[in-house]
C-alpha cells in the first residue's frame, strides 16, 4: 500500500475506541439516490460521479448524517479521526475508501469503524467521496529524510513534529521523556505493541508491520527532538 492513501487507513487504526462510541451514538441514515445515475450491482474502482455537482449535494448531506461524528464538520478532524481532506484524488484511493466504507475496521477484536455495508449504497459512497475531493487539501512534504520514513510508516497521519493532531507533537513526546534513560526503549516497545492512556483516550494502533530497524530510527529520531 502506498503511504500516499495511509491516511485513509487511519479512519479506523487511529479513531480508536471514543470513535467507536461516537458512532454508537448516532444512528446510520440511509441516502436518497434517486437523482443520480444509477450504477447497478458492479463495484466500480474509480468514482464515477467524480465533479458531478449533484453527487457533490448529495455526498454533502450524506457525509454530515454519517461521517461528521468522528471526522468532522467540512471534513476537519477534530482529533477523533484523521482529516479526509489529505485523501488523495485518485484510483488507488478510490478503491481504498470504497472497501475501508463497506468493511469499516476491526483491529484486536475492537471496532474503530462500523461497516456501512447495506447502509450505504454504492452511489451513496462515490457521492460522499466527490464531496471530500472538494474539501481536498494537498498535504505539506517531510522537509527531511526521517520525515520521510515517518510518513511511509503511517506516523504522520496522526503526529506531527511540533503541532498535536490525533496524537502528540514529537517533541512533545521528547520533552516528556528526556530524563528517562530507558526512553528509547519503553517507546519502542509502546510503538510496536500501540495501546493508549498516555496522551488521551484516543489508541495507536499496534506498528508491528513496520520493519523494527525504521522504528528505532524514528524512535531515536523523536527523543532527539525531531530536528
Amino acid at each position: 500500500m502506498h503511504a500516499r492513501i495511509r491516511t485513509f487507513t487511519m479512519l479506523a487504526l487511529m479513531a480508536g475506541s471514543l470513535a467507536a462510541h461516537g458512532h454508537g451514538d448516532v444512528t446510520p441514515q440511509a441516502v436518497d439516490v434517486s437523482t443520480l445515475k444509477p450504477l447497478g450491482d458492479q463495484k466500480r474502482d474509480e468514482n464515477p460521479y467524480r465533479g458531478d455537482k449533484e453527487a457533490i449535494r448529495i455526498g454533502t448531506s450524506a457525509y454530515n448524517q454519517n461521517c461528521a461524528r468522528c471526522h468532522g464538520l467540512e471534513a476537519i478532524s477534530g482529533g477523533i479521526a484523521p482529516d479526509l481532506r489529505k485523501l488523495d484524488i485518485d484510483k488507488e484511493t478510490d478503491i481504498y475508501f470504497r472497501d475501508s466504507v463497506l468493511r469499516g475496521k476491526v483491529r484486536n477484536g475492537a471496532v474503530y469503524m462500523p461497516p456501512f455495508e447495506g447502509i450505504l449504497s454504492q452511489e451513496a459512497i462515490w457521492a460522499i467521496r466527490s464531496y471530500l475531493d472538494t474539501r481536498h487539501e494537498v498535504a505539506a512534504a517531510p522537509a527531511n529524510e526521517m520525515e520521510t520514513l515517518a510518513k511511509k510508516s503511517n506516523c504522520l497521519s496522526c503526529h506531527a513534529v511540533d503541532t498535536r493532531g490525533v496524537g502528540p507533537a514529537y517533541r512533545e513526546v521528547a520533552k516528556k521523556y528526556a530524563k528517562d534513560k530507558n526512553a528509547e526503549a519503553k517507546l519502542l516497545a509502546k510503538v510496536k505493541k500501540g495501546g493508549s492512556g498516555n496522551w488521551g483516550k484516543v489508541p495507536m494502533p499496534p506498528m508491528n508491520t513496520v520493519p523494527e530497524s525504521d522504528l528505532k530510527a524514528l524512535v531515536k529520531w523523536i527523543m532527539a527532538g525531531a530536528n
